[in-house]
């Protein structure tokens, strides 16, 4: 493959790779270049070249149209790619957030409900102690009790 004149081997995005002079529209190409192989006139060689020159211009001209028509090519496609990107990340945070907040209402919720839990078990707790006092009053029967008069 070869380089479009004009163009630097420093990587450029718009650097255009020509096909070898023998192949045309992709397809080999049953000219050659009469010079090349030894029979044939300057002026042949020249014209073939000019042609060859034509061709490449023709060709890198209708490929920029090409990326011009398609969405600019490489650049405009990460330009929207970081734009959905971004607004991706966006709906993501947002939802994180909407799950915090949510989280966040439960455990006061739940804050709530345990204390409300804590202080009826205390009330239970309480009246269990109670009961048990009053259990343990009431159990205790009067028993009869010797007096010191009788000996035995």
């Amino acid at each position: 493959m070869e380089r479009a004149a004009g163009t630097g081997s420093g990587g450029d995005d718009d650097e255009l790779v020509l096909p070898p002079a023998s192949f045309q529209d992709g397809l080999p190409s049953s000219r050659s270049y009469p010079s090349c192989i030894g029979g044939g006139s300057a002026a042949a060689a020249s014209a073939s070249l000019e042609r060859e020159l034509l061709y490449r211009a023709e060709l890198h001209q209708q490929q920029q149209q090409q990326q011009q028509l398609g969405g600019g090519g490489g650049v405009e496609r990460r330009k929207r790619r970081a734009m959905k990107n971004r607004e991706s990340a966006e709906r993501s945070r947002a939802r994180k957030q909407a799950y915090l907040q949510e989280l966040e209402q439960e455990v006061r919720l739940l804050r709530a409900e345990n204390a409300a839990l804590r202080h009826q078990c205390h009330h239970l707790k309480a009246a269990a102690a109670e009961a048990e006092a009053a259990a343990a009053a009431a159990a205790k029967k009067p028993t009869i009790q010797r007096t010191s008069s009788a000996t035995f």
